[in-house]
């Protein structure tokens, strides 16, 4: 057995901040002591916190590539350096992202992710992929190429899910017709959750894509159409469903961070989360990338497509995420909630809050939010 004990810090429960300790045993947490209660806790490694606030560490269900790695580089080790790069932000799992590409380059890159999936890295746990693509319509499609745009098909979303069992969490897919319905009851009678995106549809679609089993939106706002007071489009039957968990990127370039709290008081704060669709560049300076195939230019914390000055994902992490809804006003509860806890429970992760018999994923943050440590599985992957 390996553990570890976490001392003299301050502790993020469901409902209130405690100071005390807490020991993490093969990566599941044991138990937790208040400070009053004065019992000493044994573990393999103690670390003394100092007063750090313990929250569970954030998770990404929507990350194409950060630190001039990306997901369809088509390689294990472009994954492991997003991987290492993720956990200094605090983030303890996520989904790499791929992009609309050639049927074999996707299939590459689910083989690549499976290698890699639930084993214990060298940072952020990858717990599976996030196909965003190719089933979209091209009116909204943003930063993904058009040639391999097409309609989904169960024998095509087959050849996907044999790559490896369970490996495929997550479908974007802009389900504007009802030819999207049979493939949306497919995914999910196979264990995958399917998103709306980069669709041209309307409200009827999304009532009809939920009926079938659809309850994710990627990324709101962006790349679909929009709302009105007459016609509620993708965005509005977002707002208005409540089985649908809505993402957003958060970084005030994507959403004005009013259209933000509209969301989050639409949907509740147990329906919002967080991503933050970055790229490669993510981390980096200024300057020319690719996102995918894709020419990309970053400038003033902004990355647009070359070609028609899109944006083109984003360089946000999980961290400034995090304080940009605390900036809000909203709870550090509420923020825990739509960066870790919401995502752990729709995709059945054993974590996203402090407790006893869930996974030991952490992040560390000082007074100022700042993290400055991550722990994944009870194990320091990242420590300033």
């Amino acid at each position: 057995m390996e553990s570890l004990v976490l001392k003299n810090g301050k502790i993020l429960l469901e409902d209130r901040v405690i100071d005390g300790s807490l020991l993490v045993v093969d990566g599941i947490i044991k138990k937790i002591v208040e400070d009053k209660y004065k019992e000493e806790l044994i573990g393999d490694k103690v670390v003394d916190l100092d007063k750090k606030l313990v929250i569970p560490g954030f998770v990404d269900v929507h990350i194409h590539g950060c630190d001039g790695a990306d997901t369809m580089d088509l390689s294990v080790e472009s994954l492991k350096k997003m991987s290492k790069f993720v956990a200094t932000k605090g983030v303890t799992n996520f989904l790499p992202t791929t992009l609309t590409s050639p049927k074999d380059e996707l299939k590459e890159a689910l083989r690549c992710i499976g290698e890699l999936q639930n084993k214990d890295i060298d940072g952020a746990n990858i717990f599976g992929a996030h196909m965003e693509g190719p089933y979209f319509d091209v009116a909204f499609k943003g930063a993904q190429d058009d040639r391999f745009m097409l309609k989904a098909t169960i024998e095509e979303l087959q050849e996907y899910l044999d790559v490896k069992e369970g490996v495929l969490k997550l479908m974007s897919l802009s389900a504007s017709d009802d030819s999207y319905l049979e493939p949306i009851k497919f995914l999910r009678k196979n264990g995958v959750i399917s998103s709306i995106g980069h669709s041209n549809g309307d409200y009827d679609n999304v009532v009809k894509a939920v009926k079938a089993g659809l309850s994710h939106s990627t990324h709101t706002f962006n790349g679909m159409k929009g709302f009105t007071h007459r016609e509620l489009g993708i965005a509005g039957g977002v707002l208005v469903t409540d089985e649908i968990n809505a993402e957003v990127i958060f970084d005030g370039i994507h959403v004005h961070p009013k259209a933000v709290d509209l969301l989050i008081r639409a949907k509740g704060t147990d329906k919002v989360v967080l991503i933050t669709d970055a790229m490669s560049a993510t981390g980096l300076k200024d300057g020319d990338y690719k996102l995918g195939k894709l020419d990309v230019y970053v400038k003033d914390s902004q990355a647009r497509l070359k070609s028609n000055n899109a944006l083109a994902g984003s360089v946000l992490t999980m961290d400034k995420a995090f304080k940009n809804v605390l900036s809000l006003g909203y709870t550090i509860f509420d923020a825990v909630k739509m960066s870790s806890t919401n995502a752990c429970k729709e995709f059945g992760i054993n974590a996203g809050k402090i407790e006893i018999g869930k996974r030991g994923d952490f992040a560390i943050l000082d007074s100022d939010k700042n993290v400055v440590m991550t722990i994944v599985g009870g194990k320091i992957k990242f420590q300033i």
